[in-house]
């Protein structure tokens, strides 16, 4: 492999891992205005997803999820 594919993988999964992200934040904002009267805990507790999902290199695989990678 050349030095110009190793740099191309690495943008289109960090590509792929922040429009994951995207979907995540869209998902939490969409969950926040159906939970206004909901404690301030749970609305942090709905941020730590996408924080992780940003964070975190790698996703663990499941048979739910929405994303196959």
């Amino acid at each position: 492999m050349y030095p110009e594919q190793y740099i191309s993988d690495a943008f289109t999964y960090i590509l792929n891992m922040s429009i994951t992200g995207s979907y995540i934040i869209l998902a939490v904002l969409l969950a926040r205005l159906l939970l206004k009267k909901a404690p301030k805990k749970i609305s942090y507790l709905l941020w730590l997803a996408p924080f992780v999902r940003l964070v975190l290199p790698f996703a663990p695989r499941s048979f739910f999820s929405f994303f196959n990678h």
